[in-house]
């Protein structure tokens, strides 16, 4: 109910995001699902451990997308097994995701996450058995 009273009113600015911002989705607004800001944050500061840099996000406290949906699923679920995650470096020829032509060497050049911080959080989650990974990238 807020947002859709909210959102008409809002002036929507497109400049500073890295990738260009979508003036249109093909919804309905009772499909759509807003992530809870929680969730990044708890990733990013709580479990990766990543520097609050004065409440400024960008500078290598952004957690990556897959690292918050594990997060999200530890929540609210009973188990979580993950595929094709992990950034192998030594491959930098590699894709980055399987849906872009991104190669992987294009993730040292980040400078909103910090991937050494998140493998090695991942790895932890692993060798604990909180989740399974299995495409034994991690």
């Amino acid at each position: 109910m807020f947002l859709s009273i909210s959102l008409p009113i809002i002036q929507r600015g497109t400049e500073g995001f890295w990738k260009s911002v979508a003036h249109y989705v093909p919804r309905e607004p009772t499909e759509m699902r807003i992530l809870n800001p929680y969730f990044i944050q708890e990733a990013a500061f709580q479990f990766i451990g990543l520097p609050l840099n004065n409440g400024l996000m960008g500078k290598g406290n952004i957690p990556t997308l897959g690292t918050v949906a594990i997060t999200m699923a530890l929540h609210n679920c009973d188990e979580v097994a993950v595929a094709g995650f992990g950034y192998d470096m030594n491959t930098p020829h590699a894709p980055l995701h399987y849906y872009e032509t991104v190669k992987m060497s294009a993730i040292k050049e980040s400078w909103t996450h910090n991937i050494s911080k998140e493998k090695e959080f991942l790895r932890k989650l692993v060798k604990a058995n909180i989740i399974t990974d299995m495409t034994n990238g991690i």
